[in-house]
């Protein structure tokens, strides 16, 4: 049966390159899934002279690729649970396994550190190990396997001058002022190192009690290749609490607990997450997605596309500074850990985009280049 849902899915996925190569008006989802009337309500709205692979803008014409993709899947008999990025996600992971055994003993060795002084130094590390972890991205490398299997602190001294917008020490006093009764959200983005990250920030400030729970928003589906599904995010757990490194055990370990305990809580079956719109429409399209984020003192949105959604892909001037560009999006004090794959950025001092332009005309392609900026409520 397979088989045949096999065939179908290639004849299927051949006609929808033919219809986005050809420039073909976007087609409304068939099906039954519960974001089906969201994403055809949203098609329907498109002008017609925005409504093509060419000529839509180009975050929705993305998102719409994919989500068609997994349309292809959702029409079949036994394939409608697959995800079809699994294998590469699951090898990036494992081909990152030397890095996260040299992060995990570093912090161990840290765990003594009581003072504020120590506290934000080591907050400080975990952030840039965060933006760094961006870099690693299946879909900019075409699906190609990219793992993190070097040193990741002996990189950092090197990346620092790679680092465009800093406002690390506002994330830092945003947490470190309250007495630790706060919600932490993640607005994840790849699979991986990058979420390997993620948790052991989160771990970092549960176990110091920084924040009482941190909450991770992940995708529903497949996405932009290395996304973190909610099967991605368990597999990650149970796959460090099965590892021969007895450190990455006792994460695992530790991080399952918190799963346990409520101090970690995984957010999986939230569509809005892959839907098209971006995130200055959140409150009047989803507002339960809006009032959800209002319950959190931080929202770390980690990745390029949420910043693309963040800034609704608008092509601002690089020195518009980031919270106009956010155009009222203010549900709570809020981030954004991401290096640069498309080519929009704020927050820049006057010429130094000129000036990476001069140097690289494809700097803002490439993923070299990051930006930490924080806008308060």
């Amino acid at each position: 049966e397979s088989t045949e849902d096999l065939k179908d899915v290639i004849g299927n996925i051949s006609k929808l390159k033919y219809e986005l190569q050809t420039d073909k008006k976007f087609k409304l989802l068939d099906g039954n899934d519960s974001d089906q009337e969201e994403w055809n309500s949203f098609l329907q709205s498109l002008p017609d002279t925005h409504n093509s692979y060419f000529s839509a803008v180009w975050l929705h014409a993305e998102c719409y690729m994919y989500r068609r993709v997994r349309a292809i899947f959702e029409e079949t008999a036994t394939l409608r649970d697959f995800d079809y990025f699994r294998k590469q996600k699951k090898d990036a992971f494992m081909g990152s396994l030397e890095a996260f055994i040299r992060l995990t003993e570093k912090f161990n060795e840290t765990r003594e550190a009581k003072s504020r002084m120590e506290l934000q130094g080591l907050f400080r590390q975990l952030v840039r190990l965060n933006l760094w972890g961006n870099r690693i991205d299946l879909s900019i490398s075409g699906g190609k396997i990219v793992s993190q299997d070097d040193d990741p602190f002996a990189a950092l001294a090197n990346l620092e001058g790679y680092i465009l917008a800093d406002d690390t020490n506002a994330m830092w006093e945003c947490i470190s002022m309250t007495d630790g009764n706060i919600i932490v959200d993640f607005v994840c983005d790849n699979a991986g190192y990058e979420l390997f990250t993620d948790l052991c920030l989160g771990d970092f400030l549960i176990s110091r009690n920084l924040a009482a729970k941190i909450r991770f928003h992940v995708k529903t589906i497949p996405w932009f290749v290395s996304d973190v599904t909610p099967e991605d995010f368990r597999w990650t757990l149970d796959a460090l609490k099965l590892a021969v490194k007895g450190t990455l055990r006792d994460l695992g370990s530790r991080l399952s607990n918190y799963m346990e305990t409520g101090h970690f809580e995984l957010i999986e079956d939230e569509h809005f997450w892959t839907s098209p719109y971006d995130y200055s429409q959140m409150e009047s399209v989803k507002p339960s997605v809006y009032q959800s984020l209002q319950q959190a003192h931080l929202v770390i949105f980690k990745g390029d596309l949420n910043y693309r959604k963040l800034l609704g892909d608008i092509k601002w001037d690089t020195t518009e500074t980031f919270e106009n560009a956010l155009r009222g999006f203010r549900p709570t004090n809020l981030c954004s850990l991401r290096t640069v794959k498309a080519d929009l950025v704020v927050g820049l001092e006057r010429g130094r985009a000129e000036g990476l332009t001069a140097k690289d005309p494809k700097w803002m392609e490439t993923g070299d280049y990051g930006v930490i900026q924080f806008a308060p409520k």
